[in-house]
Parts: structure tokens; C-alpha cells; sequence
């Protein structure tokens, strides 16, 4: 008796941005998606490339290493945060490390059992699953958060005469107001440096009673609905099933690319990266 996985598909492409601070991870035991966030300075404090990738690919790792311990995700995550935060701050030992400079993470992931699923998601990573109905778990803080940044952006004056990076730097303010609401009561709560986190998380179990379909995705792949509007919410893991995720990708680079000065739909990047996970999983009598 026991889960197995079927058949699966990933993808992790990157964005306009220098580097994919995205990644995604699957194992016998277990899958992740991990949407990375660096700092707001500018600046690197451990990391030539991009701290927010050195992130993502450490917690890559670690969950590689220990998601097959026989503890649940909040214990796993828990022994995580402290070892990581210990390795970051000895890298950074002598640096004034601001709250704004700090890498983090949204993190949605799984955890296989015989006969159920374990999942802990913090950020804007969405789970998506569908056995007998479908049913989607997410955090929505930080996309309430974001409403506010681009509704300031529509507000602009000029808009359509601003560049991409005037559009950004015009609402600047507003994005380091809401990066300093990181976990926090009232904000939102992200894989960071903070043990508080985990016990803020969306975490539980759903028992298997036959075949599941699960998929995982950051922002830069559920924004085929949340934002773009091309699918509905609760037809999106269908469309992967018939088409696959690489169809949903697809779909969202076309409206990106048509919209690239970011006036119909405003946004942080051009093109943010793009992650998600498909498993098509049953179960073993």
C-alpha cells in the first residue's frame, strides 16, 4: 500500500530578469517549487549572481537531503531556517544587512505518505489538486499587497509615456512599504530567517482515496488566471492534464510579449520567472 507517481511534469523558465530565482524539486518522496525574492537595495551581500538564487538553490539542496526524514514539513522547514540563517549571517558577518536586503522565498511543497498528502505552502506559491472535485489552497497576503502597488501604477499620470523602469521606480515607496510587512502580523509570511513563519504557514494533510492530479506553481506560472484572466481558477489543472503546463506557459508569454511596456497589465518584471509542477499520482492497494 502506498502512493506512486504516474506520470509528471516540470518546468522553470526564467523571466527578463539577469537570473532564475526560481527552482523546483522532485523526488520518491516528495516535490517543491521555490519562487525566490532578493533584496530591494540592489545589492548582493553573498552571491556574484543574484542572493535570492543562492537561496532557492540552498533550500533546493536541503529539501533533497531531508524530505525523506520521518518528521513532518513543518519540522523539516523548522531545522531548515535555523541552519540557513546561520550560514547567511556568518557569510555576512561585518555587513549592515538591512530587513529590505534579505533574500526569501515562497515555497509550496508536498510530502508523500501511504495512504495521504502533506503540504506547506508560505508566499504566493499556489497548490492546485483534483481528485473527485478540485481544490485550490493559497495564501492571498501577498497579492493583496501587490493590488496596491498596481493600482498606484494605473494611477500614474503619464503612464503610457513612462519606460518600464519609470513605471517601477514611481511606485518604489510603495514596494519597500509592503517588502517591510514581511513577516509580520497584518502582512505576509515568507521562507525567510524567521521560525514564526512555519507556524504561520498553510500546512495539513489530505488523505488519497484514488487517483490525485496535483500541481505546484509560483506567481509567474498561476498568473495565467489570477492576473491575465486566460483560464478560470478551477479549470487550470484540467488544462494541464489534456494540454500540459507547457500550453498554460505559452499562453502567458504571448499576453506578455503583446503587453510588453506593462500598460494593460502592470507588474514588477516584463516577464517574471515561471515555475510549476504536474504530478499525476495513485494510489497502491
Amino acid at each position: 500500500m502506498g502512493l506512486s507517481i504516474k506520470n509528471y511534469s516540470l518546468l522553470c523558465k526564467q523571466g527578463t530578469a539577469k537570473y532564475n530565482e526560481d527552482i523546483v524539486g522532485i523526488t520518491p518522496f516528495g516535490a517543491w517549487v521555490l519562487d525566490g525574492a532578493t533584496g530591494l537595495n540592489n545589492k548582493n551581500n553573498i552571491s556574484r549572481e543574484s542572493d535570492a538564487k543562492w537561496y532557492v538553490q540552498w533550500w533546493n539542496k536541503y529539501l533533497y537531503n531531508n524530505i525523506s526524514r520521518n518528521e513532518s514539513l513543518r519540522k523539516i522547514i523548522l531545522d531548515g531556517i535555523v541552519a540557513i540563517k546561520k550560514e547567511y549571517y556568518s557569510k555576512t558577518e561585518g555587513i549592515s544587512v538591512e530587513k529590505i536586503d534579505t533574500p526569501s522565498s515562497s515555497i509550496a511543497i508536498i510530502k508523500y505518505y501511504e495512504d495521504k498528502i502533506e503540504y506547506f505552502i508560505l508566499g504566493d506559491c499556489t497548490l492546485y489538486l483534483k481528485d473527485k472535485k478540485t481544490n485550490i489552497i493559497k495564501d492571498d497576503s501577498v497579492s493583496k499587497l501587490d493590488d496596491i502597488v498596481y493600482k498606484k501604477m494605473n494611477s500614474l499620470d503619464n503612464l503610457k509615456e513612462l519606460s518600464f523602469e519609470e513605471i517601477k521606480s514611481s511606485v518604489m515607496d510603495v514596494i519597500i512599504n509592503n517588502r517591510l510587512k514581511k513577516n509580520s502580523y497584518g502582512g505576509y509570511w515568507i521562507l525567510e530567517f524567521d521560525q514564526e513563519a512555519v507556524n504561520n504557514s498553510l500546512h495539513g494533510y489530505l488523505s488519497v482515496e484514488s487517483d490525485i492530479q496535483i500541481m505546484m506553481a509560483s506567481d509567474g506560472f498561476s498568473c495565467a488566471c489570477d492576473k491575465y484572466k486566460i483560464f478560470r481558477e478551477d479549470e487550470l489543472i484540467d488544462i494541464a492534464e489534456k494540454s500540459g503546463i507547457e500550453h498554460i506557459y505559452n499562453s502567458i508569454k504571448k499576453i506578455e510579449l503583446e503587453d510588453f511596456n506593462t500598460i494593460k497589465f502592470p507588474r514588477f518584471k516584463v516577464s517574471d520567472d515561471s515555475s510549476c509542477i504536474y504530478l499525476d499520482i495513485y494510489k497502491i492497494e
